[in-house]
């Protein structure tokens, strides 16, 4: 694992739009029982990175739907300039692990999970928009990361994303948006399938073991002593 890759151990300045939103998210919250949060997107990068990269919304993934108190705070869009926009699991694409990078902390009543710059980065690589590659420009000026090996990674982490799209995914092409990415950033062209997909394909083969026989199908043959 790389220093880029270790846990994510920022100081948050909450006097940023984003900040500011999520405290009246905070505060809108019903404080009888804890929550839990995810913050995605952009927003991070602001609290975290540089105040200046600015979002029109705060994305989130809550344990519980936001939705109706967000309403009631006036913090939906149109509601307000900046608004919160909550999200199912599915709006964040990232590695199984991503977890185990991410920063946490406790604002109130309030958990809060904001995931590791690389696995922000990599979830925009679907849909690589303008601000999505200032995105990158912005992180890489600030750390010098993610490296070509780095975002090489990353991305093997989440080879899945290259698979056909469903008919109404497929304005989405992340082999074409990599290749844009690549260079963009490293002034280069890359071969995603040589570089990133086989290479991921074949740990992912490894890990199973032979003849596709996985790991839960030999533990399942192993009977418990008594």
């Amino acid at each position: 694992m790389t220093s880029f890759e270790q846990p994510w151990r920022p100081s948050l300045n909450w006097d940023t739009p984003a900040g500011r939103v999520l405290d009246r998210l905070v505060a809108a919250l019903p404080d009888q029982r804890p929550w839990e949060i995810i913050v995605f997107g952009s927003s991070p990068l602001q609290l975290g990175i540089d105040s200046g990269f600015l979002s029109a919304d705060v994305d989130v993934i809550s344990d519980e739907d936001v939705s109706v108190y967000c309403s009631r705070a006036g913090l939906l869009k149109g509601q307000a300039e900046i608004y919160v926009e909550p999200c199912t699991s599915m709006a964040f694409t990232a590695s199984p692990d991503w977890f185990v990078r991410a920063f946490r902390c406790q604002r109130q009543h309030v958990g809060l999970t904001f995931p590791h710059p690389i696995d922000l980065l990599v979830s925009k690589v679907q849909r690589l928009e303008e601000k999505d590659l200032r995105a990158f420009r912005l992180v890489r000026e600030r750390s010098g990361h993610p490296t070509e090996n780095d975002l090489i990674r990353a991305l093997r982490r989440v080879v899945d994303i290259y698979r056909p799209a469903f008919d109404e995914e497929s304005a989405r092409n992340p082999a074409r948006n990599t290749q844009i990415l690549w260079r963009e950033l490293f002034g280069r062209d890359i071969d995603v399938r040589t570089e990133i997909i086989s290479p991921a394909l074949a740990a992912r083969r490894l890990d199973y073991g032979p003849q596709g026989t996985s790991l839960k199908s030999k533990l399942s043959g192993i009977r418990p002593s008594v």
